[in-house]
Protein backbone atom coordinates (compact mmCIF):
# COMPACT_ATOMS: atom_id res chain seq x y z
CA UNK A 1 0.00 0.00 0.00
CA UNK A 2 0.95 3.38 -0.86
CA UNK A 3 1.54 6.02 1.46
CA UNK A 4 0.64 9.13 0.36
CA UNK A 5 2.32 11.83 2.10
CA UNK A 6 0.44 14.90 2.14
CA UNK A 7 1.95 18.44 2.83
CA UNK A 8 -0.42 20.99 3.95
CA UNK A 9 0.85 24.88 4.18
CA UNK A 10 -1.64 25.96 6.75
CA UNK A 11 -1.36 30.37 7.71
CA UNK A 12 -2.73 30.09 10.83
CA UNK A 13 -3.37 33.76 12.58
CA UNK A 14 -1.61 34.87 15.51
CA UNK A 15 -4.07 35.54 18.34
CA UNK A 16 -3.56 38.76 19.49
CA UNK A 17 -2.26 39.33 23.41
CA UNK A 18 -5.16 41.02 25.16
CA UNK A 19 -4.30 44.92 25.88
CA UNK A 20 -4.96 46.89 28.76
CA UNK A 21 -7.31 49.88 28.13
CA UNK A 22 -6.97 53.16 30.07
CA UNK A 23 -9.35 54.43 32.14
CA UNK A 24 -11.77 56.84 30.18
CA UNK A 25 -11.04 60.17 32.02
CA UNK A 26 -6.68 59.86 31.75
CA UNK A 27 -5.25 60.00 28.83
CA UNK A 28 -2.66 57.43 27.40
CA UNK A 29 0.36 59.57 28.48
CA UNK A 30 -1.02 59.67 32.13
CA UNK A 31 0.48 57.65 34.40
CA UNK A 32 -0.74 56.17 37.92
CA UNK A 33 1.28 56.96 41.29
CA UNK A 34 1.99 53.55 43.14
CA UNK A 35 -0.09 53.89 46.27
CA UNK A 36 2.55 54.00 48.32
CA UNK A 37 3.83 57.70 46.73
CA UNK A 38 0.45 58.47 48.20
CA UNK A 39 0.35 57.35 51.92
CA UNK A 40 4.32 58.56 52.16
CA UNK A 41 2.75 62.05 50.91
CA UNK A 42 -0.02 62.49 53.41
CA UNK A 43 2.27 60.82 56.19
CA UNK A 44 4.72 63.94 55.26
CA UNK A 45 1.82 66.45 55.55
CA UNK A 46 0.97 65.43 59.24
CA UNK A 47 4.09 65.12 60.38
CA UNK A 48 4.92 68.94 59.14
CA UNK A 49 1.61 69.75 60.90
CA UNK A 50 3.03 68.22 64.12
CA UNK A 51 6.17 70.03 64.06
CA UNK A 52 4.48 73.59 63.29
CA UNK A 53 2.02 72.86 66.54
CA UNK A 54 5.11 71.96 68.68
CA UNK A 55 6.92 74.89 67.70
CA UNK A 56 3.81 76.79 68.92
CA UNK A 57 3.54 75.05 71.92
CA UNK A 58 7.24 75.59 73.10
CA UNK A 59 7.49 79.05 72.29
CA UNK A 60 4.33 79.55 74.12
CA UNK A 61 5.95 77.64 77.13
CA UNK A 62 9.09 79.69 76.94
CA UNK A 63 7.26 82.81 77.24
CA UNK A 64 5.78 81.38 80.29
CA UNK A 65 9.08 80.57 81.85
CA UNK A 66 10.25 84.18 80.90
CA UNK A 67 7.31 86.01 82.82
CA UNK A 68 7.61 83.47 85.69
CA UNK A 69 10.06 85.40 86.93
CA UNK A 70 8.61 88.94 86.47
CA UNK A 71 5.35 87.77 87.82
CA UNK A 72 6.75 86.57 91.07
CA UNK A 73 8.94 89.98 91.47
CA UNK A 74 5.66 91.25 91.38
CA UNK A 75 4.08 88.88 94.20
CA UNK A 76 7.32 89.20 96.46
CA UNK A 77 6.86 93.56 95.94
CA UNK A 78 3.18 93.47 96.89
CA UNK A 79 3.94 91.35 99.78
CA UNK A 80 6.83 93.60 101.15
CA UNK A 81 4.62 96.49 100.63
CA UNK A 82 1.98 94.70 102.68
CA UNK A 83 4.78 94.52 105.32
CA UNK A 84 5.59 98.02 105.27
CA UNK A 85 2.13 99.35 105.17
CA UNK A 86 1.57 96.96 108.70
CA UNK A 87 5.11 98.54 109.70
CA UNK A 88 4.00 101.98 109.14
CA UNK A 89 0.89 102.32 111.56
CA UNK A 90 -0.50 105.76 111.34
CA UNK A 91 -0.57 107.25 114.88
CA UNK A 92 -3.19 109.45 115.95
CA UNK A 93 -1.39 111.63 118.55
CA UNK A 94 -2.01 115.09 120.36
CA UNK A 95 -0.12 117.86 121.60
CA UNK A 96 0.75 117.51 125.25
CA UNK A 97 -1.60 118.76 128.08
CA UNK A 98 -4.44 117.93 125.54
CA UNK A 99 -7.18 115.61 125.83
CA UNK A 100 -8.33 113.35 123.42
CA UNK A 101 -11.73 112.04 122.18
CA UNK A 102 -12.69 110.44 118.45
CA UNK A 103 -10.76 112.39 115.93
CA UNK A 104 -10.60 115.78 118.17
CA UNK A 105 -7.74 117.33 120.69
CA UNK A 106 -8.92 119.49 123.26
CA UNK A 107 -7.02 121.95 125.67
CA UNK A 108 -8.46 123.26 128.63
CA UNK A 109 -7.29 127.06 129.73
CA UNK A 110 -5.75 127.15 132.95
CA UNK A 111 -6.84 131.14 133.04
CA UNK A 112 -10.05 132.92 132.51
CA UNK A 113 -10.72 135.76 130.00
CA UNK A 114 -13.73 137.06 127.79
CA UNK A 115 -15.07 135.26 124.87
CA UNK A 116 -13.21 137.59 121.87
CA UNK A 117 -10.14 137.11 124.00
CA UNK A 118 -10.56 133.31 124.36
CA UNK A 119 -10.84 132.79 120.58
CA UNK A 120 -8.53 134.47 119.76
CA UNK A 121 -5.76 132.55 122.35
CA UNK A 122 -7.30 129.42 120.35
CA UNK A 123 -6.15 130.72 117.31
CA UNK A 124 -2.78 131.26 118.31
CA UNK A 125 -2.71 127.44 119.04
CA UNK A 126 -3.60 126.92 115.66
CA UNK A 127 -7.01 125.32 116.61
CA UNK A 128 -10.94 127.34 117.44
CA UNK A 129 -12.98 127.77 120.44
CA UNK A 130 -14.86 124.07 120.91
CA UNK A 131 -17.42 122.85 118.44
CA UNK A 132 -19.80 120.19 119.77
CA UNK A 133 -20.95 117.62 117.18
CA UNK A 134 -23.38 115.49 118.99
CA UNK A 135 -24.70 114.36 122.75
CA UNK A 136 -22.08 111.81 122.62
CA UNK A 137 -19.48 114.30 122.74
CA UNK A 138 -21.08 117.15 124.93
CA UNK A 139 -21.19 113.89 127.54
CA UNK A 140 -17.61 112.76 127.04
CA UNK A 141 -17.02 117.03 127.65
CA UNK A 142 -18.88 117.26 130.64
CA UNK A 143 -17.23 114.06 132.01
CA UNK A 144 -14.19 115.82 131.56
CA UNK A 145 -14.86 118.50 133.09
CA UNK A 146 -16.84 117.45 135.94
CA UNK A 147 -14.32 117.50 138.50
CA UNK A 148 -14.04 121.39 137.89
CA UNK A 149 -16.34 124.03 139.54
CA UNK A 150 -16.04 126.66 136.32
CA UNK A 151 -17.47 127.18 133.39
CA UNK A 152 -15.51 127.39 130.21
CA UNK A 153 -16.62 129.39 126.80
CA UNK A 154 -17.31 127.61 123.76
CA UNK A 155 -17.23 128.88 119.80
CA UNK A 156 -20.99 129.75 120.13
CA UNK A 157 -22.45 133.12 120.30
CA UNK A 158 -26.33 134.48 120.07
CA UNK A 159 -26.02 137.07 116.84
CA UNK A 160 -28.99 139.64 117.26
CA UNK A 161 -29.26 140.12 113.57
CA UNK A 162 -30.33 136.33 112.50
CA UNK A 163 -31.56 135.96 116.36
CA UNK A 164 -29.76 132.91 116.14
CA UNK A 165 -27.06 130.70 118.01
CA UNK A 166 -24.70 130.40 116.11
CA UNK A 167 -21.37 128.00 115.82
CA UNK A 168 -18.51 130.36 115.00
CA UNK A 169 -18.34 128.66 111.51
CA UNK A 170 -21.27 130.58 110.75
CA UNK A 171 -22.97 127.28 111.21
CA UNK A 172 -26.67 127.31 112.80
CA UNK A 173 -26.93 125.57 116.40
CA UNK A 174 -28.84 122.31 116.27
CA UNK A 175 -31.39 122.29 118.86
CA UNK A 176 -31.49 118.55 119.52
CA UNK A 177 -27.30 119.01 120.54
CA UNK A 178 -27.71 121.98 122.78
CA UNK A 179 -30.51 122.67 125.53
CA UNK A 180 -29.02 126.53 126.55
CA UNK A 181 -29.87 127.81 129.57
CA UNK A 182 -30.45 131.58 130.79
CA UNK A 183 -31.52 134.57 129.19
CA UNK A 184 -30.38 135.34 125.31
CA UNK A 185 -29.61 138.67 124.91
CA UNK A 186 -27.00 141.05 122.68
CA UNK A 187 -23.69 139.78 122.28
CA UNK A 188 -24.24 136.38 124.15
CA UNK A 189 -21.81 133.77 124.09
CA UNK A 190 -22.27 130.34 125.75
CA UNK A 191 -20.30 128.13 128.35
CA UNK A 192 -20.32 124.79 129.07
CA UNK A 193 -20.36 123.34 132.39
CA UNK A 194 -20.15 119.60 134.41
CA UNK A 195 -23.85 119.46 133.55
CA UNK A 196 -25.33 122.47 131.50
CA UNK A 197 -24.68 124.81 128.50
CA UNK A 198 -25.55 128.68 129.64
CA UNK A 199 -25.86 131.85 128.14
CA UNK A 200 -23.55 134.64 129.52
CA UNK A 201 -22.51 137.88 128.31
CA UNK A 202 -19.55 137.68 126.51
CA UNK A 203 -17.40 140.04 128.47
CA UNK A 204 -17.49 137.53 131.10
CA UNK A 205 -14.77 136.34 132.25
CA UNK A 206 -14.97 132.57 131.70
CA UNK A 207 -12.09 129.60 131.06
CA UNK A 208 -12.39 128.08 127.42
CA UNK A 209 -11.82 125.22 125.50
CA UNK A 210 -10.19 124.75 122.54
CA UNK A 211 -9.73 122.48 119.75
CA UNK A 212 -8.14 120.72 117.14
CA UNK A 213 -7.78 118.16 114.21
CA UNK A 214 -5.99 115.13 116.08
CA UNK A 215 -2.15 115.24 114.32
CA UNK A 216 -1.08 112.14 112.16
CA UNK A 217 2.48 110.83 112.71
CA UNK A 218 3.78 107.76 110.91
CA UNK A 219 4.99 105.68 112.77
CA UNK A 220 7.18 103.13 110.84
CA UNK A 221 10.08 99.83 111.91
CA UNK A 222 12.91 100.40 110.10
CA UNK A 223 13.88 96.64 110.38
Amino acid sequence: MDTSVVYADLNLARTQEPQCELPPSLSPDTRRCPRWHRLALKFGCACLILLVLTVIGLGVLVLSLLQKPSVEESIVDVQKNRTNTTDCSAKLECPKDWLSHRDKCFHLSQVSKHWKESLADCDGKGATLLFIQDQEELRSLQDSIKEKDYSFWIGLNYTLTDKNWKWINGSTLNSDVLKITGDTEKDSCATISRDKVTSESCDSDNFWICQKELKHESMCNDS
